[in-house]
């Protein structure tokens, strides 16, 4: 599902966009390991605290809601990724640090049942 991934990484980018200040770095990878494709978009910014990691997944869930406003954020960007994700038979996990950046990793099947169905 082309659109579905383009949303993916769509909303990955922006927020590590974002969330990084000027001079910061954003990296986007895309590796095969284990029959999976693993996405993964890291970034050095503001970071997330760990308390709210659990929780950004959640549908208008916002770390700093003054901000997120001020960006334009709703807090669905990362409940679509998650739902996206799980829609795929994929996850998605964070592994952040507050004031040093933040690492979303996406992990989808190489090759999904559906997908061989409908090939055929």
């Amino acid at each position: 599902d082309r659109d579905g991934l383009n949303t993916i990484l769509k909303n990955l980018i922006s927020n590590a966009i974002h969330y990084t200040p000027k001079g910061g770095q954003v990296e986007i990878t895309a590796d095969l390991d284990d029959n999976q494709i693993v996405l993964r978009v890291t970034d050095t910014g503001i970071g997330i605290s760990p308390e709210h990691q659990a929780r950004i997944f959640e549908r208008f869930y916002r770390v700093d809601k003054a901000r997120s406003r001020d960006a334009g954020g709703t807090g669905l960007g990362l409940a679509i990724v998650k739902h996206l994700a799980q829609a795929f038979g994929g996850r998605v996990e964070v592994h952040s640090q507050l004031g040093k950046g933040s690492s979303f990793t996406v992990r989808l099947p190489a090759s999904s049942p559906a997908y061989s169905l409908a090939a055929r």
